[in-house]
């Protein structure tokens, strides 16, 4: 059996949806298509069950039709019986009907003239009177005559009566017919629906299966990559914003610059934007801290001889422009703030064999949305961060932290308002960077405060690492337990000491 045009349509368009740029699903698009196909589901299973309940009314209407039927037959065939014992009574032509009458008179036949009896003896009439002998004759053939007349009015009715109950049949056959054809339809639309029902809840069957817990956001995702994270540096003053890309990063880092300006980490995994920028120079505080992704790609601009020589003596994979110039472009915007990447290239290459690069390990543990948070969480409407020269504000809006820098909204360079699931204030050490006196350096093993924004709510908590290949660990600050975070996208502002503030 053909798949139903609508369905086909549908599917085709799912289908082609669920590839990004990379052949990588794009998790949106694969939810959406889910809902969608659910909605499809609901619809099918209603308009199945209209379709039964028509069938249902359809058979009552034709055992209705049937009984009908016999009924007519049966009227019809007592009918044709009462007309062919008409017909015997009125088959003796009329004249030899009163021949018969007459004869059955003057031989007193008794089955003749049981009328002409009954008259004489209610009269008291002489039969042996000459006239009265007359009448008698007149009155026989008189009687006779009616009968016939009687016999061809019955034959006349039940003529019509006939014609009726066989115009009533030829009726009820065609009003059969009708519904016959009317359940063929209804049986065939059934068939389709059922065969349209199976489909989609295949389709919605494959999707499910194809479901996965997206590494580093905890978001249910469909083919999860199988790839290294990719990390790019991007750059954080006025001239650079907009950035593009930032929307779909898993985890975003903002590191202190020179200058009391920041610097990001935009750290790439289960979504691959088409634009990614403006791609800056690297600092040595980013080898310890990128280090606990596995071996990741690692996007730049460049930097310093100490720098590069400490990039290369580290876990991060060099994909940056000093090293893949023909990856990278520039736009429009004044440089040094107009360097541009597209995050599929970068991967396509990065997998190569000249490339050691590793599959990330988790970094976070996630919790149900109706999980309780923690029992030390208080409410918070948000949380100020002064940098120095930058400050940083996120507001709770009921569904994520609205961040904002400089008093601005922060948004992606296509428009979407950056208002991450989770925020991590990591209290953060600096020292001076080897490769630059200016440049201050991050220390990111060890042990500190943080603060975890969750859900409208903050909790005081700490984080630690032991090595810098280790995953730094958020954890309750009296029991050392790691603390589980909503899934979503989550930014980690690294503050020095007594630079943030609670709403």
């Amino acid at each position: 059996m053909h798949r139903p045009r609508r369905l086909r349509i549908l599917l085709g368009g799912l289908a082609a949806a669920l590839l990004s740029v990379t052949g990588v699903p794009a998790n949106a698009q694969s939810e959406a298509e889910i809902n969608q196909l659910e909605g499809l589901r609901v619809e099918l299973g209603n308009q199945l069950a209209g379709v039964d309940a028509e069938l249902a009314v359809s058979e009552v209407e034709l055992e209705g039709i049937e009984g009908a039927l016999r009924t007519a037959r049966v009227r019809i065939e007592l009918l044709a019986d009462d007309f062919e014992r008409a017909v015997d009574q009125r088959r003796i032509p009329a004249a030899t009907r009163v021949q018969i009458a007459i004869a059955g008179f003057t031989n007193g036949d008794p089955r003749q003239n049981a009328v002409l009896d009954e008259i004489r003896v209610l009269s008291g009439l002489d039969d042996t009177d000459p006239s009265r002998a007359r009448e008698l004759y007149s009155a026989v053939i008189e009687d006779t005559e009616a009968q016939l007349d009687e016999a061809d009015n019955r034959l006349r009715q039940l003529t019509d009566e006939l014609g009726v109950a066989r115009s009533g049949l030829e009726t009820l056959r065609s009003s059969r017919a009708d519904a016959d054809a009317r359940r063929l339809e209804l049986g065939q639309r059934r068939a389709q629906l059922v065969l349209e029902l199976e489909e989609t809840s295949a389709r919605i069957n494959r999707l499910r299966a194809l479901q996965g817990k997206a590494l580093l956001t905890g978001l249910v995702i469909f083919d999860e990559p199988i790839r290294p994270a990719l990390i790019v540096k991007i750059d954080n003053v006025v001239a650079a914003r907009p950035q593009a890309g930032i929307a779909q990063a898993d985890i975003v880092y903002v590191e202190e610059v020179e200058g009391g300006l920041t610097r990001l980490a935009a750290v790439f995994h289960s979504q691959t934007p088409t634009e990614v920028g403006p791609v800056r120079s690297m600092r040595t505080g980013d080898f310890d801290l990128l280090s606990q992704f596995n071996s990741p790609l690692f996007s730049n601009s460049g930097g310093n001889r100490t720098a590069v020589r400490l990039l290369r003596q580290s876990t991060l994979v060099d994909i940056g422009a000093g090293s893949r110039n023909d990856l990278y472009y520039r736009t429009s915007r004044p440089a040094p703030h107009n360097l541009f990447t597209n995050p599929a290239n970068l991967w396509a290459i990065g997998q190569g064999d000249d490339y050691p690069t590793g599959l990330p390990s988790p970094i976070f543990e996630f919790r149900n949305a109706d999980d309780l948070f923690h029992p030390d969480a208080e409410a918070a409407n948000g949380v100020d961060i002064d940098y120095g020269k930058t400050t940083v504000a996120y507001s709770w809006n009921t569904t994520g932290w609205e961040r904002s820098q400089d008093g601005n909204p922060t948004v992606d360079a296509d428009g979407t308002r950056i208002a991450p699931t989770t925020v991590i204030i990591q209290i953060t050490n600096y020292t001076v960077s080897p490769a630059d006196e200016r440049s201050p350096h991050a220390i990111t093993t060890g042990r500190g405060d943080a603060w975890i924004l969750s859900d409208g709510q903050v909790l005081r908590a700490a984080w630690r690492r032991v090595a810098k290949t280790d995953q730094i660990e958020y954890v309750d600050a009296t029991t050392g337990n790691i603390i589980r975070i909503l899934p979503g996208q989550t930014w980690i502002e690294m503050p020095r000491a007594g630079a943030s503030t609670l709403r």
